[in-house]
């Protein structure tokens, strides 16, 4: 390849984890707004942390993690490895 630049490829995939197992609703605060805060994760810091140690051990890497309805939804990439022929 000229110049040798390889442009990485990713695959993504989604999971969705129910909140209630992480942050139980009393350690959530919402205003009229919608807008909402956690007062602490007490416990779920580690369940989090397993979550995202798992999956960083298949090299998949968070993107971004979206609250909605109770659930988080989650959005991981991971860079294909291709072998390429000389």
């Amino acid at each position: 390849m000229e110049g040798g630049n390889i442009m990485a490829r990713w695959k993504y995939k989604t999971s969705i984890v129910d909140l209630e197992h992480i942050i139980p609703p009393e350690a959530i605060s919402c205003n009229d707004t919608g807008s909402c805060v956690v007062d602490g994760i007490p416990g779920g810091q580690d369940k989090l942390e397993g979550i995202l140690d798992r999956e960083g051990e298949s090299e998949w890497e968070l993107v971004q993690c979206q609250a909605h309805g109770g659930k988080l939804l989650c959005i991981w990439k991971r860079e294909v490895k291709e072998a390429f022929a000389s």
